[in-house]
């Protein structure tokens, strides 16, 4: 495997002075990928309200989200080959472009007054299919654009990793605004205008080079290699089904735990806002802590820790639920999630060759989108089934109980290998 691995990052760096001054491809590339993940989530607020509104049924609502989640699972196992078709540059742009081609015929039908459920459900699959290969190949482009610049990488992901956070809580509330001031169809267009624009940026500013390794086989390394070598390494294999496992239980949170919460402990719409506000503040804090510190703190430690805090967290939702503790912890919680973020995508760009990046990135988290929308769906019925404290317990007694399996795993200490 050691002569696969990437290069290590150079120790110095061009003489060109502009790549000096500044890091231009990775500024370019963090901006733009903020910009695409604004108009995604602003588009994810609105096409449940749309159907809800047009509607009123809730279940058509979840087809739309199982629908898009779905098509994030295919697009995830081809993104690696895209990429590889027509370089990350390429299918960055593409991808964006491809997802504001899926949005534009909504506010038009909406418009004609033709809009139908079926139309909503086909195009949010669309939308989101091309998503996952854009996604993939920006950052598969990160490694690349931080050692241009002799930029550590824990940095750059880091970066990276805020400038997502950055579009999600911009995009929930702006959705919102939008959608009040504008109606659905303006909050579409928006979109629309956001994914031209990440496109644009990509395809004509960003200029990243690359040292490309060459495959073992002329065709491109295949699905069947990709799996094949995740599974040997023992930290890739870690990064995928950790990451899984623990996305059950922590995609509900956002989208119906807290909620629910809200409802009943507090009974304040506003303490909703508060809540999610804290979460998402700490997932900047802690991605903006791993690239202050990454680079000084043992990764398997980090990791551990990480997996430590969780169940911790959930543990003082249940027995404390006051406002005060609930925004203290989901800091806390946020705080962790934001670090492993960055933690997790530098490890895969150091254990794995630049021309099977791509495949690995989108592989590794091509569950993520799939086990969500399961988890949320799992945790409703239980809210519904037992009730908050006892769907709290069940969340908290899982969190311990994968927790406890990062603790005894010997496989982590790899994270912190130079192959």
């Amino acid at each position: 495997m050691t002569d696969l691995a990437c290069p290590p990052a150079p120790t110095s760096v061009s003489a060109t002075p502009r790549r000096r001054a500044l890091p231009a491809p990775l500024t370019l590339l963090v901006a733009a990928n903020a910009v695409s993940l604004i108009g995604n989530v602003v588009m994810t607020v609105a096409i449940p309200w749309l159907v809800l509104t047009t509607t009123g049924s809730a279940a058509l609502a979840g087809i739309a989200v199982f629908a898009g989640a779905g098509s994030a699972l295919v697009g995830g196992l081809a993104a690696g080959r895209v990429v590889d078709a027509i370089g990350p540059i390429r299918t960055s742009a593409a991808a964006d472009l491809l997802s504001g081609v899926a949005v534009v015929p909504l506010p038009l039908l909406l418009a004609l007054d033709a809009l139908e459920i079926w139309h909503v459900v086909l195009l949010a699959a669309l939308g989101t299919l091309a998503d996952s290969a854009g996604s993939t190949a920006r950052q598969s482009l990160v490694p690349a654009a931080a050692d241009s610049v002799a930029f550590a990488r824990e940095r750059a992901n880091a970066l990276f990793t805020s400038a997502e956070h950055v579009g999600y809580l911009v995009g929930a509330p702006l959705a919102g605004v939008l959608i009040a001031a504008f109606g659905v169809s303006g909050a579409l267009c928006v979109t629309v205008s956001a994914f031209a624009f990440a496109a644009l940026v990509v395809a004509r500013f960003v200029d990243v080079p690359r040292r490309r390794e060459a495959s073992p086989t002329s065709a491109g390394p295949r699905l069947r290699e990709t799996i094949a070598f995740i599974w040997a390494d023992p930290a890739l294999r870690a990064l995928v089904v950790f990451p899984t496992a623990a996305v059950f239980l922590v995609g509900p949170l956002t989208p119906i735990v807290l909620p629910v919460l809200a409802r009943e402990a507090f009974g304040d719409p506003v303490a909703l806002g508060v809540m999610v506000a804290s979460y998402g503040a700490g997932g900047l804090l802690g991605a903006a802590g791993f690239g202050l510190l990454g680079t000084r703190v043992p990764r398997r430690w980090l990791y551990r820790g990480v997996f430590v805090v969780w169940p911790a967290t959930y543990a003082a939702m249940t027995l404390s639920p006051s406002l005060p503790v609930t925004l203290a912890t989901l800091l806390t919680l946020g705080t962790a999630a934001g670090a492993l973020v960055p933690l997790q995508a530098t490890i895969r760009q150091e254990r794995s060759p630049e021309y099977l990046l791509p495949r690995v990135v989108g592989l590794s988290t091509a569950t993520i989108p799939i086990v969500a929308p399961i988890g949320v769906l799992v945790t409703g019925f239980l809210l519904d089934g037992v009730g908050l404290h006892t769907t709290l317990v069940v969340m908290s007694t899982g969190a311990g109980l994968i927790g406890a399996s990062v603790l005894a795993n010997r496989r982590i200490r790899v994270f912190d290998a130079t192959i």
